[in-house]
């Protein structure tokens, strides 16, 4: 029997379905486990059905990575296991393989997390004034933080000017009409003549 599993900048392209899926899932294995998540899923595209010790020889990777690897695809619906036990020996064996008909809600529960940050930063960035040194890496402080360093930067001490936040609203501004449009919230702006 097998488990049951649940659980920014997924690019949407015209490209044949089952190649546009794959690039997804990749992107997303990509996001969440790095490079090793990627080998990880496409030993078991190719072998479709695993056990966690066959999927480190296929990937060269160590077996508690990949069971890491598997347990994370796991939790957000990505994989499924079937749990068998040896006769002779007592041990349990976990047999992998992919699940993919939850990508698209995967991916869209993704997609409406990163838009609701986007919102919260945007608010964040508009609701406030705030003030820099100029110094690359030094912070952005809010004008009540400004006030208690007397407009001071923190770290350098140098005089605290008014930062332009325009380009980073604008930015914010952009990629939530962008996420609006590929979830189907909004409509996509007609071209001007």
């Amino acid at each position: 029997m097998w488990g049951k599993s649940r659980l920014f900048k997924y690019s949407v392209e015209v490209v044949p379905v089952a190649r546009r899926k794959n690039k997804e899932l990749m992107e997303l294995a990509m996001d969440l486990g790095g490079e090793e998540a990627v080998e990880v899923i496409k030993a078991l595209e190719k072998k479709k059905e695993a056990t966690d010790e066959e999927l480190a020889e296929m990937t060269n990777i160590r077996v508690n990575t990949v069971r890491k690897i598997l347990y994370m695809l796991y939790d957000q619906g990505l994989a499924e296991f079937k749990r068998i036990r040896d006769k002779e020996t007592g041990w349990y064996y976990y047999y992998w393989r992919l699940e993919t008909k939850r990508l698209p809600e995967i991916l869209r529960a993704k997609k409406m997390a990163e838009l609701k940050k986007l919102r919260e930063m945007l608010e964040e960035e508009t609701s406030e004034m705030y003030y820099h040194c100029g110094t690359p890496g030094h912070p952005k402080l809010t004008f009540d933080e400004a006030m208690e360093y007397e407009f001071q930067c923190p770290i350098c001490g140098q005089m605290l000017m008014q930062y332009d936040n325009t380009a980073v609203v604008e930015e914010l501004k952009r990629r939530i009409e962008e996420l609006e449009i590929e979830l189907g919230l909004r409509k996509k702006p007609r071209k001007k003549k």
